[in-house]
């Protein structure tokens, strides 16, 4: 797998006239060190893989929503999801740890990973993604993003993704 780079997503949201304001900013590796605010929606993108099926699933959740793994592998019909390693990071979408993006599904062309918007998203609001850098966000419509995954003929499937629940 060859590394994803920035220079293609531009070529891609350009090809589709796909509108999109860049943000730069300071190499972010989570949703925690973020220290700047976009014009849209938060989110977190996790790479997950099953233990036994080996099936990857490519979750987009609100920044804040702290994840229930086990629900969630229940929710898909898994017994046990697990975040994929970095080797498989790059071998599936050639990203590294702390750049990972659904702008990257064009380098899964066997269609490997299956991808799981939470039904939370307002999808009325701008969202934000990283180019396959960490040092930009790109803010683009959510419609414009459904866009280009129909580019790609991907259908999410949209569900409500589990949260973790306080201790008591």
């Amino acid at each position: 797998m060859t590394k994803a780079t920035d220079t293609e997503v531009y070529q891609l949201l350009e090809k589709w006239q796909i509108p999109y304001e860049r943000v730069d900013h300071k190499a972010v590796y989570t949703v925690a060190e973020i220290d700047f605010s976009i014009d849209g929606t938060d989110v977190k993108n996790l790479l997950m893989k099953s233990k036994k099926s080996h099936h990857y699933y490519f979750v987009i959740c609100p920044g804040e929503k702290r994840l229930d793994i086990k629900a969630l592998a229940k929710e898909l019909g898994e017994k046990q999801l697990s975040f994929a390693s970095e080797a498989e990071l790059f071998e599936l979408l050639g990203l590294e740890r702390g750049s990972v993006t659904p702008l990257a599904l064009p380098h899964d062309r066997e269609q490997r990973i299956t991808l799981v918007i939470d039904e939370v998203i307002d999808q009325s609001e701008k969202i934000g993604f990283h180019p396959n850098i960490n040092t930009a966000t790109l803010v683009i419509a959510f419609r414009d993003f459904q866009r280009f995954l129909s580019n790609l003929s991907i259908e999410p499937h949209y569900l409500t993704i589990p949260e973790k629940q306080p201790e008591a």
